[in-house]
């Protein structure tokens, strides 16, 4: 065919059969339709024969001259005109043409010759043209019966998940797309526009992924579509990428469904420990924290009176991040860092920087680039100790929803694990004696699994992330730790906001801030997130107790023994052993009795033998209970030394107050002065606790640096009787003593009248405001002392 197709046009001059015919140029189509007449049927397709006696129009005598004159666009025009109506087969790239396109092509051209035929059966030439056609057509229509296709079926009582959205759908199907060979692809693409031409409105050959993709979303529902897409893949023999997606589809329905779980489980908060039944919408109370890249850098320091040196010679220049730049995907892709250990004394916002990092992923705020959060806190892994049980397990045995996966390994992001409070793991981590485990879903010892994972032998392409006290994270392996951060609490403009977030009336707000401004004290341990809740509640309940225009309390005490017993409790809740009160007095009292000896001495760092001495075990103080920290120090260029010290040299003055006070009601003695007998000072009203008070007002008053100034505020402020009643349960009996406020507030009012001590004045004006009987002294020393702050 080809070759007579070139003999005609040898005859004819060849001209009459070129790209003039297409009045819009040579477009996509248009190449298509020549090319394949010239492949397939020649010339002679649009071809249009010199004679034509039913044409004649002369005199009758001689034919028609038609030397000059073939009307070959009229011809053409047919087929011209069916290139417009399919305007997007003009998209079609000639070097993209494939068997299923030419046989289109074809199929169009045959139409359009028998019926142009039919005007001609007059011809001959026309009616063996129309023969040979008509000899064609059952070979060329032969393939175009449409094959059996699987019926497209949505039930129209199944509810969609959630899950299956436009645009996951469509990230789904043009992966799954993507993984295809070139000639895959080509293959797909043809059994696609067999099978279901009504899909697009030309053969979807010369298509790109998006257009490919999108056109199936446009034209069927999201369900059909990746039904449609599956069986394809399946009868192309293509299997594995017909299981690669019903995996993406069950991965993102359970990452929908752990999603929600997470937001039921974190997005309430309850903050404080009086009002335990009281829930919040954590997004109503949360405040950015204070988190940099340094770790070990030592407890605050800041202090009204004392001045203290710097513990911690750290020569790192720290970075300042925020809670959603923890795991960002330019540390890890760029500096590798995959394990994240951070650390923060109690009370300091670690938990709260936890929840903060699960909420915004829960609610796909940020870190997209993780696609499952696994958080395992070690309390409820302490529940599993005796089991012996894979790491798959755990994740089923916290995450129900995640059963329906075999694995959760996957490569459409990162498999992320948040591992919060190490130092609440009841079973000791040995990194050089516990067995490697490499296996996720072959089950061992529970302090195996927690080993290996943080070794990284568990799953090595996921993140870890380690939340801690700074003593038990201090003895992670190195190699394991690659990056190490602190939680610091609140700056101060963090303290003006949570203030303000908490007091909805902002006249309230202004008060509480002012007042907290002008007693330094409070305000410098305002860093601590509990320290803040507990002030909150105080604040709160004088305001509902005396109405909005009530005078905010200015004493420390009663503030610091609230925040002590929140730290007992929270030792409670951490599954700490259990103490009887008559224990917990004894650890306490040992552990002032360390804070006052080291207090008389102006020492903060607790030295090895300190600690033998007081018989007080390191863990319980640093880990357990939370009132000390341990941290490095950098003592030459190469060498790091472990201290410990309490986690603010203000709780170290009141574990010493309440070491002298306690003492003073088991023991009837004074520590700070000569012991007498007992029994001889308790025959009179509570001579004892006035002559301790006189002994503690010279003690303060002689001291050179003032470090027994706020020592002093805290031991006037043991016998008011809030404060005794928070601290019944360790004292020896129930009847409360005489707090000798008035005899006490005599001394103090002398003091400062006979002025031998003028830059104490402003500490003795704070003692009287401890005794709660600082509104009689002059304004003149209250304004003094806040200007001595």
């Amino acid at each position: 065919m080809a070759g007579r197709g070139s003999d005609t046009m040898e005859h004819d001059g060849g001209e009459t059969i070129s790209d003039v015919s297409f009045p819009l140029g040579e477009g996509v189509s248009g190449r298509g339709r020549s090319t394949i007449s010239m492949s397939d049927a020649g010339e002679e397709a649009f071809y249009v024969p010199e004679r034509r006696p039913s044409l004649d129009l002369g005199d009758g005598l001689r034919p028609m001259d038609t030397t000059h004159r073939h009307d070959v666009e009229r011809a053409q025009s047919p087929v011209y005109s069916y290139n417009s109506v399919n305007s997007d087969t003009q998209f079609w790239p000639s070097d993209e043409l494939d068997e299923e396109t030419e046989l289109s092509a074809t199929r169009v051209q045959l139409e359009r010759t028998e019926s142009y035929s039919s005007g001609y059966s007059v011809d001959s030439d026309c009616e063996t043209r129309t023969r040979k056609s008509q000899d064609a057509a059952p070979k060329e229509e032969g393939p175009a019966v449409e094959p059996p296709r699987p019926e497209l079926i949505k039930n129209p009582d199944e509810k969609r998940h959630p899950a299956l959205t436009v645009d996951f759908t469509f990230k789904a199907i043009r992966k799954t797309l993507e993984k295809l060979g070139k000639d895959d692809l080509r293959t797909f693409k043809i059994t696609l526009w067999k099978r279901y031409p009504e899909s697009f409105s030309s053969p979807p050959q010369g298509m790109d992924m998006v257009d490919l993709v999108d056109g199936l979303l446009e034209f069927y529902d999201l369900e059909v579509a990746l039904q449609l897409t599956k069986a394809l893949l399946k009868d192309l023999g293509l299997k594995r990428l017909d299981a690669y997606l019903t995996d993406l589809c069950k991965k993102n329905e359970v990452r929908y469904e752990l999603r929600g779980t997470l937001l039921r489980k974190y997005s309430w908060m309850c903050e404080g420990v009086a009002q335990q039944g009281e829930h919040k919408a954590f997004d109503s109370i949360f405040n950015e924290l204070y988190i940099t890249d340094r770790g070990n850098a030592g407890p605050n320091i800041e202090h009204e009176v004392r001045k203290i040196d710097k513990l911690s010679t750290n020569r790192k220049k720290e970075k300042r991040i925020t809670c959603s730049q923890i795991f960002d995907p330019d540390v890890i892709y760029e500096k590798h860092v995959s394990h994240i250990v951070t650390n923060g004394i109690a009370g300091v916002g670690k938990s709260m920087a936890v929840q903060k990092f699960i909420m915004d992923w829960a609610e796909e705020r940020k870190h997209n680039h993780v696609y499952f959060l696994f958080p395992l806190p070690f309390k409820e892994l302490n529940l599993m100790l005796k089991l012996k049980i894979s790491l798959l397990e755990i994740v089923h045995t916290l995450y129900p929803e995640t059963k329906a996966l075999p694995t959760f390994e996957c490569d459409e992001g990162k498999v992320m694990f948040i591992c919060d409070g190490l130092d609440e793991y009841a079973h000791s981590l040995d990194f050089h004696r516990t067995e490697t485990w490499c296996d996720s879903t072959e089950p061992a010892a529970m302090h195996v699994v927690v080993t290996n994972l943080i070794r990284g032998n568990l799953l090595p392409s996921s993140l870890l992330w380690i939340i801690s006290r700074p003593l038990t994270s201090s003895r992670l392996p190195p190699e394991s730790v690659h990056q190490v951060l602190e939680v610091r609490g609140f700056t101060n403009e963090q303290k003006e906001e949570y203030f303000r977030r908490r007091f909805q009336d902002p006249a309230q707000a202004d008060k509480v801030i002012a007042h907290l401004t002008s007693c330094k004290t409070l305000h410098i341990m305002c860093h601590l997130p509990m320290f803040c809740c507990v002030v909150r509640e105080v604040f709160q309940h004088t305001f509902r107790e005396k109405g909005p225009d009530a005078e905010l309390p200015k004493g420390l005490t009663l503030m610091y023994t609230r925040l002590l017993l929140v730290h007992l409790h929270v030792r409670g809740a951490r599954g700490s052993a259990s103490r009887t009160p008559e224990e917990e007095r004894d650890f306490l009292m040992n552990l002032g009795k360390l804070a006052f000896t080291m207090l008389e001495k102006n020492q903060m760092v607790i030295g090895k033998a300190t600690w033998k001495d007081c018989g007080v075990d390191v863990a319980e103080a640093v880990t357990n209970s939370g009132l000390c920290i341990e941290f490095l120090i950098e003592q030459f260029v190469m060498y790091q030394e472990r201290i410990q010290t309490f986690i603010h040299p203000t709780i170290q003055e009141y574990l010493a107050a309440l070491y002298v006070f306690l003492t003073w009601r088991c023991t009837g003695q004074n520590v700070l002065q000569q012991p007498r007998n007992s029994k001889f000072s308790r025959m009179f009203k509570d001579p004892g606790l006035l002559d301790m008070h006189r002994s503690a007002i010279e003690r303060s008053l002689q001291s050179p640096d003032g470090n027994l100034d706020v020592f002093l505020r805290f031991l006037l402020g043991m016998a008011q009787t809030a404060n005794q009643e928070l601290l019944q349960r360790f004292l020896p009996d129930k009847n409360k003593c005489s707090s000798a406020s008035e005899e006490t507030a005599t001394i103090i009012r002398k003091k400062i009248k006979e002025n031998h001590y003028p830059d104490r004045n402003a500490n003795l004006q704070c003692c009287l405001d401890e005794l709660g009987a600082g509104a009689e002294a002059p304004r003149r020393s209250r304004s003094n002392s806040v200007k001595s702050q």
